[in-house]
């Protein structure tokens, strides 16, 4: 076979790790094996659905239900085959509320693709008992200001909750029994003992205590060795070192009380997952603060919906809260509509365990939020708001917004929905097939596993902990589903353990890449103080001499030359580079125009001028080559300093043509009198100089012919003599090198 024009992947591999390469090969080939993956994750789920069936959330149609009187709509539920729907009604002349001035029942019928609310008859109801039309009647006999709040089934109990005073928990409680054909049997009227009040949140806060205080120069709070937390020095400041040398951190913010100490903020935490959710309140403030510590992504969200309530997803995904949700990959969305005191209500699981809707609640105007989190996909769809809901047992749902007006006529929505119930789920399928055998949920489940696979290695952000995830995933999946090596999954096994391998190949690799993108997060840090140093002692109103502004100038092109540089550096925020790097071009442009100005008033130069009529004195004051010396480097520095001025000139930009040439006309006359001045000190560097040169010269040769006398009383052998004459042959002539330059 010719293999001329054929590369062995080893040998690739081999030359990316010589070229430093070797992780984006490794991370390409794990995108390829993803693909694939995908590929026949998504074969997979067509074959479910072909299997299953799968309900949309989707509307199917819109209905009407009209009342006698104008009310405003509170609420909705289903009892059996029934839809119970109730209002709050203002009768005015009519000295008595009857049970049908709040309650009506419908039955939701189909025709030709059409629905319609039935209005039926409550004589023939349970609404009809007549102990409860006593105790109804009683109610409005005590309490004429009773409104009807909230309908509710919780179990086999229905429950009726009118408002009695002005309070939204005191209130007064119809109960039903309701039997398994869905027939509701009255109870009585003291249903809030039996009603269960469900938690805001299926966690339990813990808050912080001293044994947790890290002491140091930066002293901060360990939570779980995982996160450290202060409010101290005038921010909050989240850090996933436990390093107290520095108060530097991942997650900054600004707090009120900036004086407060480490034990004067109230913070509390609870851990889900890998998920850590922080409470903060701190010192003097009244409103908590909510935080998401990702301990896989080492990053930090705030989400203070988190306060009004929040719930886990299945499987360990992460939390949902009113209005988003945050998974466990970092991945989070929150939607526009922020509504104020919702609380969760219950969670509803479709039979086939890929969808769950979680009900948010406001007591007060009675405003329900459904959010359907599908567990394949990973998403909330869109929350669904309203007044009042009913979900039937075939997943039909119906629901309806009140209008801020009382109105006779009630428009309602009725949607299809995956939500039915189990028994009805069963009936409709009872195939024998592979995918029967092992279950609409099992498959559920175990897609929505694999697809986690995928959605790690497609991670933006990826991390050593995320590699060390994927790697535990695929042990897990393959622990948890029998099902994976069956021929029907045409060689997703396969795949996962391809996927698992390279995982490990690429954690090693991942290792050096990190210590790059570590070392260019560094220089990218110690940029960003460099620069906002140097543009935090921009004064330029304050600058009354041309060096200041030559200074500057100088400084900002070295910090431009610097991002530069960094822009080569591999794993840098190249964004970040530009954003500063545009900075430093306008201040510079900015820095220069104050130059030209001040550049072109006829007392610029004049510091110049006076520094070079000093420097002139001082020569002609000067008796010692000692003493000139600094005054030569003086001259030399402010040589270069005009030459820096004039190199910076000939950059700018000048409009006026007249006012460079003055500037020019300026600077040429100063480096005139600047040369006229160093040429004076070099000469009388050289007059004072000859002077000290004679009378060193004097005394050195002196010295010299007694070196001579001395050598010939040594000089008894002829080698001796050689040694000697040698000797005083090196002395002179390193005598003569040293005078040479004086005639």
């Amino acid at each position: 076979m010719d293999t001329a024009n054929h590369t062995d992947p080893n040998q690739a591999d081999a030359n990316a790790v010589a070229e430093g390469g070797a992780y984006d090969v490794i991370k390409a080939r794990l995108n390829e094996q993803s693909s694939s993956l995908k590929s026949k994750i998504d074969q997979l789920n067509t074959a479910r659905i072909d299997e299953f069936g799968q309900a949309e959330l989707d509307v199917l149609s819109r209905v009407r239900v009209r009342t006698e009187n104008n009310c405003i709509a509170r609420d909705i539920v289903p009892v059996g085959q029934t839809l119970l729907f109730g209002y709050n009604v203002f009768i005015g002349l009519k000295k008595e509320t009857q049970v049908e001035d709040v309650f009506s029942l419908f039955q939701l019928q189909q025709a030709n693709g059409s629905y319609e609310l039935v209005e039926q008859p409550l004589a023939e109801s349970f609404l009809n008992e007549q102990k409860f039309v006593a105790d109804f009647a009683e109610l409005y006999v005590y309490y004429k200001e009773a409104r009807l709040v909230q309908l509710k089934v919780q179990d086999d109990l229905l429950f009726a909750v009118f408002q009695i005073g002005r309070r939204i928990d005191d209130v007064r409680v119809f109960q039903w029994q309701i039997n398994t054909v869905g027939e509701a049997k009255y109870i009585d009227n003291r249903g809030e003992r039996a009603i269960k009040k469900v938690p805001s949140h299926d966690f339990e806060w813990t808050a912080t205590s001293r044994d947790m205080h890290e002491s140091g120069a930066n002293p901060h709070i360990n939570i779980l060795d995982s996160v450290f937390i202060e409010t101290t020095g005038g921010d909050l400041t989240i850090k996933v070192e436990n390093n107290t040398e520095d108060g530097l951190g991942i997650y900054r913010e600004p707090v009120t009380d900036q004086t407060q100490s480490l034990a004067d903020a109230n913070i509390s935490f609870a851990q889900i997952g890998s998920l850590i959710l922080l409470k903060v309140l701190p010192y003097r403030e009244k409103q908590e603060r909510y935080l998401v510590f990702n301990n896989r992504t080492q990053s930090v969200q705030r989400i203070d919906a988190i306060g009004q309530a929040c719930i886990s997803l299945p499987e360990d995904h992460g939390v949902i809260f009113p209005g988003g949700y945050y998974l466990r990959n970092g991945e989070h969305k929150t939607f526009p509509d922020h509504i104020d005191g919702l609380a969760f209500k219950r969670s509803i699981r479709s039979p086939n365990g890929e969808d769950v809707l979680y009900v948010f609640y406001e007591p007060e105007t009675g405003l329900v939020g459904l959010y359907s989190y599908n567990l394949i996909s990973k998403a909330l769809q869109n929350p669904i708001y309203g007044h009042g809901y009913s979900i039937f047992d075939d997943g039909t749902m119906i629901i309806f917004n009140a209008e801020e007006e009382a109105t006779r006529v009630h428009p309602m929505q009725v949607w299809e929905t995956p939500y039915s119930s189990d028994e009805h789920a069963a009936q409709q399928h009872t195939n024998d097939t592979f995918y029967s055998r092992i279950g609409n949920k099992e498959l559920v489940r175990g897609i929505s596993d694999i697809t986690s696979v995928v959605r790690l290695i497609a991670n933006p952000e990826p991390s050593k902990s995320l590699y060390e995830d994927l790697i535990k995933s695929c042990k897990a999946i393959f622990d948890s589903y029998y099902w994976l090596d069956s021929d029907e999954l045409d060689g997703m096994a396969e795949v996962l353990k391809q996927i698992g391998s390279t995982a490990e190949l690429v954690i090693d690799e991942f290792e050096k890449v990190e210590q790059i993108r570590l070392a260019a997060s560094t220089a990218l840090n110690n940029a960003e103080q460099q620069q906002a140093h140097l543009l935090g002692n921009l004064t330029v109103s304050q600058w009354q001499t041309p060096q200041e502004y030559v200074e500057f100038l100088s400084e900002l092109r070295k910090q431009r030359g610097l991002l530069i540089t960094l822009k080569e550096q591999r794993y840098i925020n190249l964004e970040r580079i530009t954003a500063m790097d545009e900075e430093v071009n306008n201040q510079f442009d900015h820095v220069s125009s104050a130059c030209v100005d001040f550049l072109a008033s006829e007392t610029a130069l004049q510091p110049y001028n006076e520094q070079l009529s000093a420097l002139e004195h001082a020569i002609s004051e000067v008796t010692s080559v000692v003493a000139i010396s600094p005054i030569n480097e003086q001259l030399d520095q402010l040589s270069a300093g005009l030459d820096l001025l004039i190199e910076v000139l000939n950059g700018l930009s000048v409009d006026d043509a007249n006012i460079r040439t003055q500037i020019l006309d300026a600077i040429s006359e100063l480096y005139a009198r600047l040369n006229q001045i160093k040429a004076k000190g070099k000469q009388r560097r050289t007059q004072l100089g000859s002077g000290e040169a004679k009378a060193e010269f004097a005394a050195q040769f002196r010295l010299f012919s007694q070196s001579i006398n001395n050598a010939l009383t040594l000089a008894d052998t002829p080698e001796k003599a050689d040694e000697q004459q040698s000797r005083l042959l090196i002395q002179l002539e390193e005598l003569e090198s040293k005078f040479s330059e004086f005639d």
